[in-house]
C-alpha cells in the first residue's frame, strides 16, 4: 500500500494547478469580471450560480453552497478518491508524487478494498478457466480473436456450474458476483459464458460483462449489476486498455459492444471503446472528451441504429466547447463495426471513419427528413426543430455554422427567425446569479481580506486579547491570523485546505466568494488595518466597561486596574 503524500507536495501541487483550467476541462466556463461562471454540476440550475477564481484558486455554488479546490472538485465530480485526485493533478503539471514509506494513507481508505480484491481474484479465475476450455476458445478463434488480444482485454470462462466461485460469499454477493436466493445458497451468476471485465481508470476490475457461446443459452448478453464499486451510468467499457495502450489519442471511436472493441483492436484500431448495454449519457461523454477532442459514435446504418445516434447527439450538445468535435459513422446495414472490419479489413474501416458526419450535418440530415422544407410551413417545422438543440450548445462558432447552414435552407423571413431564436438562446446561456449582498462588519470583513491576501497577517503579532470581546467570528478570525503566523508564505488556496473538515470550512469558501469593492492592493492592505482598528475600538469599549461595571459593583478595583482604565480613557 502506498504511504502517506507529505502535505508540502499537496501544498506545492495546489499551487502549481490552475483551478480553471481542471474544472474548465470538465465544466464549460464563462469569464465574467474577474471570475469564471457556470451553471453548477452539483445540482440542477438553468441561470449559473457556479463561480471559479483563478486568483485564489477554489470554486463556489451560491446555489448549492457547495465549494473546494482542484484536489475536492475531481473528488466530488469525477468520484476520484482522494490519493487519485492528487496523481491525476500531478500528471497534468508533470510532477511525480512522492510516497512517506512505511506510514498510513493520506486520506481514509473505502472499505471498498475487499470488493476490488474479490473480483480481481473473479478475473483471474475466469481467465485460467477460459485456458482449459476448448469449447470457448474455439468460439473466439471463430471470432478472429488471437491469444494477444484476449490477454490484453483479460478474456476470460464462466464454467458450467452454480458454486465456481470460492471466497467471502457476503463479498462476493455485494460486488454482484453471487445471486442470493430466498432461504438458500448463494449461486454464481455468470455460468458458461466468455467473461469480459470491466475496469475503472486505475485498471481495477469494477465488474463483468458476459457473452455466451451456446445459441441456444439466453441471454445473448448479462452485465453486473450496480454495486458500491460499480455504476453503469459512469464508466466505459474499453477506456483503460485504450489509453494504457496509446499515448496520443486522436479520437476515439464509440461502439455498442465489448466484441465492437475487441474485434477493432484485433485488426489495429485500437481506440474503440463502448457503452455497457445503455445509451450513452452526458457524463460518459464529458469523460471520453477529457482522453480525447475528437469523438467518433459509431452506429449501424438501420433505423435503430440511427435512434440511437441521435440519442447520442442530445447528450453531446452541452459538452461542445472549444476544440471538441463530435461525428457520426454508419455502417453499411447489416454491419457492426465487427463484422465490418473482419469482411472488409483495416483500411476500409478507416477509410468510413474518413467519411463520418459531423453533428451539425447528422442534425440537419434528421431535421430536414422530418421537415418540407419546400414549403412555408416546413421551413418554420424546421427553426422550431432546431430551436431546443441550438440553444443547449455552448460553443458560439458551432451556433453560427448552424445558423449559416439554415441560411441557405430557409428565406430571409425566416433566417431573422432564427437569429432571435440564437440571440436568446445566448442570452439564456449567460445568464448568472450574483452573489448576495454582504453586511461587511469588521470581523468578516478582515476573513475576506486574510483569504485574499494571507501575508496581511505577517508581522502583526498575537491578537490574543480580542477573543475577550466575544464578537461574532473573532474566535475564527484568530485562528486564521495563528496559521498564517505559521506559515508566513501560505497561498489562498492552502490557507483554505488547512481548514479541511473543519466547522467553519464551508463558511470560510462562502466568505472567500465574496468580492468586497476594492480599488488596488494598496487600498486592501488600508482596509485591512482598518478593520482591526475598529476591533480594537470594540475592545477598548469592552474593557473600559467592563472595569467600570466591576467599580460600581464592588466599590474599588486594583491599582493596576485604575491605571489600565485611565489609559482606555484617553486612547481616542
Amino acid at each position: 500500500m502506498a504511504g502517506k503524500i507529505p502535505r508540502l507536495f499537496i501544498d506545492d501541487l495546489l499551487n502549481r494547478v490552475d483551478i480553471v483550467e481542471v474544472i474548465d476541462a470538465r465544466v464549460p466556463l464563462k469569464k465574467k469580471g474577474k471570475e469564471y461562471w457556470a451553471c453548477c454540476p452539483f445540482h440542477g440550475e438553468k441561470s449559473a450560480s457556479f463561480s471559479v477564481s483563478q486568483n485564489k484558486q477554489f470554486y463556489h455554488c451560491f446555489g448549492c453552497q457547495q465549494s473546494g479546490n482542484a484536489i475536492s472538485f475531481l473528488i466530488e465530480y469525477d468520484h476520484m478518491e482522494f490519493v487519485e485526485a492528487i496523481e491525476t493533478l500531478a500528471q497534468i503539471v508533470g510532477l511525480e508524487v512522492p510516497y512517506e514509506q512505511g506510514q498510513a494513507p493520506s486520506a481514509p481508505t473505502h472499505s471498498f478494498e475487499p470488493l476490488y480484491e474479490s473480483l480481481e481474484q473473479c478475473s483471474n479465475y475466469f481467465q485460467s478457466q477460459l485456458k482449459l476450455n476448448p469449447l470457448a476458445i474455439e468460439y473466439l478463434k471463430q471470432r478472429g480473436i488471437s491469444g494477444d488480444i484476449a490477454r490484453d482485454f483479460a478474456i476470460g470462462f464462466a464454467p458450467k456450474g452454480w458454486n465456481n466461485l470460492t471466497g467471502n460469499k457476503k463479498t462476493l454477493t455485494e460486488a454482484g458476483m453471487l445471486i442470493e436466493k430466498d432461504g438458500g445458497q448463494p449461486y454464481d451468476r455468470f455460468r458458461h459464458r466468455l467473461m469480459f471485465p470491466i475496469r475503472d481508470r486505475r485498471g481495477r476490475t469494477i465488474a463483468f460483462g458476459g457473452r455466451v457461446i451456446d445459441p441456444e443459452d439466453n441471454p445473448k448478453y448479462l452485465n453486473s449489476p450496480e454495486s458500491p464499486v460499480f455504476h453503469k451510468g459512469s464508466e466505459i467499457y474499453g477506456l483503460f486498455e485504450l489509453k494504457k495502450g496509446t499515448n496520443n489519442i486522436d479520437h476515439i471511436l464509440i461502439t455498442e459492444g465489448y466484441m465492437d472493441v475487441i474485434g477493432l483492436a484485433q485488426h489495429g484500431v485500437k481506440t474503440a471503446v463502448a457503452t455497457l448495454g445503455t445509451a450513452i449519457n452526458n457524463e460518459q461523454i464529458e469523460k471520453l472528451f477529457r482522453s480525447s477532442k475528437s469523438l467518433i459514435f459509431c452506429f449501424d446504418g438501420d433505423n435503430a441504429g440511427k435512434k440511437a445516434a441521435w440519442r447520442s447527439l442530445e447528450q453531446c450538445l452541452t459538452s461542445l466547447k472549444e476544440g471538441r468535435i463530435a461525428r457520426f459513422l454508419f455502417l453499411p446495414e447489416g454491419h457492426d463495426p465487427d463484422s465490418y472490419i473482419q469482411e472488409f479489413g483495416h483500411q476500409a474501416y478507416l477509410g468510413e471513419i474518413d467519411k463520418a458526419a459531423t453533428l451539425s450535418e447528422f442534425l440537419f440530415d434528421t431535421l430536414t427528413a422530418e421537415c418540407d422544407i419546400s414549403s412555408s410551413e416546413g421551413k418554420a417545422m424546421l427553426l422550431d426543430r432546431l430551436d431546443p438543440y441550438v440553444k443547449q450548445i455552448p460553443l458560439q462558432s458551432l451556433k453560427d455554422q448552424i445558423l449559416s447552414r439554415a441560411e441557405g435552407l430557409t428565406s430571409d423571413k425566416h433566417e431573422a427567425r432564427l437569429q432571435k431564436l440564437l440571440s436568446r438562446s445566448n442570452n439564456n446561456h449567460e445568464t448568472r446569479i450574483l452573489p448576495p449582498e454582504q453586511t461587511w462588519t469588521p470581523t468578516r470583513l478582515a476573513i475576506n481580506l486574510l483569504l485574499q491576501k494571507p501575508a496581511l497577517a505577517k508581522g502583526l503579532g498575537n491578537q490574543y486579547e480580542l477573543s475577550e470581546t466575544k464578537i461574532p467570528g473573532i474566535d475564527l478570525l484568530l485562528k486564521i491570523i495563528d496559521r498564517i503566523q505559521d506559515e508566513p508564505e501560505i497561498s489562498t488556496q492552502n490557507l483554505l485546505h488547512r481548514f479541511q473538515g473543519d466547522a467553519h470550512e464551508s463558511h470560510l469558501y462562502q466568505l472567500a466568494a465574496m468580492r468586497p469593492q476594492i480599488e488596488d492592493e494598496a487600498s486592501l492592505d488600508k482596509m485591512f488595518q482598518d478593520c482591526l482598528n475598529r476591533l480594537q475600538k470594540e475592545y477598548i469599549k469592552y474593557r473600559r466597561n467592563l472595569l467600570i461595571k466591576k467599580l460600581q459593583t464592588n466599590g474599588s478595583i486594583s491599582e493596576s486596574e485604575k491605571t489600565e482604565l485611565k489609559q482606555l480613557f484617553t486612547i481616542q
